[in-house]
């Protein structure tokens, strides 16, 4: 065989191939009837979206925190509704059905789903609430990242500005709407804790309403949480399906953290203040640390560690930053949306 034919046959061979793969976000045909699930051979992220009834995904939310905890709870809600509405490729995740999670609930057994590492703030460990958690990951999973980005940060902010229990769950539980029993059946304290963290908005709660963090009425919280946060994500990500996410819910850090962010973000100026990320709600774990700010001359981190007199760009960027909080009262009502792909 002559040298160029052979190149030319080994182009062909390799186009064959690439051709064969699939595209990055968009869903592959579905397997043949009869064919057994494969997440081996499952289409690239995101899956997909159809529109969902925000109080069904609100019911389940409750009923998967009874069988599997906070985190597979919110994450169960969502998939196992788009598996029944839109089908193909959610059918290849390993859930349990309705019927089989009611069933499980009834006889007080717990079922292995995925996300169930995140319970309690991740294994109990207190950090991100389990149902943002679960929530988070349905959504990126259905719309991929780059949408999935703005639904989620909207979806935390929503998080830390309402006071939980909702009325809404707490109606349900009262009046047994929901799928399934929980532990309490009668209202609960409707408390804002300010924090998307399991250990800050439990403790908060749970010093406020008086009840113990082993008791079964804060259990019941957590599990009218879930719905509340399933409901929420449907109702963002519907939002986003008809491009009205900015309308329905617009991104706004609250007027402390925007004030924080004129220096404090993700950036290289160290001396000006870029040691810091994010746009979680500052004042939810620095409320002594922002009174002590604009009195302090050495700047206390974090870390304990004192950064001294501030020199230099330093020295403007405390004082720019003390002088800035009516301009960042400004961003925190515009919503921050400079920001909003940063971080």
């Amino acid at each position: 065989m002559k040298r160029r034919d052979f190149v030319k046959g080994l182009l062909v061979a390799s186009g064959a191939g690439l051709m064969s793969l699939p595209k990055a976000g968009f869903a592959e045909e579905a397997p043949a009837a009869g064919a057994s699930p494969n997440l081996r051979n499952a289409p690239l992220l995101p899956w997909g979206y159809v529109e969902l009834d925000p109080e069904e995904a609100m019911k389940r939310g409750y009923l998967g925190y009874f069988v599997a905890e906070c985190a597979a709870g919110a994450f169960w809600a969502i998939t196992s509704l788009l598996r029944e509405k839109k089908g193909y490729p959610y059918t290849l995740l390993p859930l349990p059905t309705f019927e089989e999670m009611v069933a499980a609930r009834k006889a007080h057994k717990h079922l292995p789903i995925p996300m169930k590492y995140g319970n309690g703030g991740v294994e109990g460990y207190a950090t991100i609430c389990g149902a943002l958690n679960g929530a988070a990951c349905a959504i990126e999973w259905a719309v991929g990242p780059k949408l999935g980005k703005k639904v989620i940060r909207r979806l935390l902010r929503w998080y830390e500005m309402t006071a939980f229990p909702t009325p809404l769950s707490n109606e349900y539980a009262v009046n047994h709407k929901f799928p399934v029993k929980g532990k309490w059946d009668k209202p609960l304290p409707s408390i804002h804790c300010n924090s998307v963290l399991c250990h800050v908005v439990v403790s908060k709660w749970c010093s406020l309403a008086g009840y113990a963090s082993g008791s079964k009425q804060r259990s019941e919280r957590c599990g009218r949480i879930t719905a509340d946060v399933a409901r929420q994500a449907v109702i963002l990500l519907n939002a986003a399906l008809k491009g009205e996410l900015e309308k329905v819910f617009p991104f706004k850090v609250s007027n402390e953290t925007a004030s924080c962010r004129t220096c404090h973000l993700k950036g290289k100026k160290f001396e000006q203040g870029n040691f810091s990320r994010g746009f979680i709600a500052c004042e939810s774990c620095h409320v002594e640390d922002i009174k002590a700010h604009v009195k302090a001359a050495p700047l206390p981190t974090a870390f304990g560690t004192n950064l001294g007199t501030w020199m230099g760009a330093a020295a403007i960027g405390t004082v720019a930053g003390i002088g800035a909080h009516l301009v960042a009262t400004n961003i925190g009502r515009k919503g921050g949306n400079d920001e909003e792909n940063k971080g």
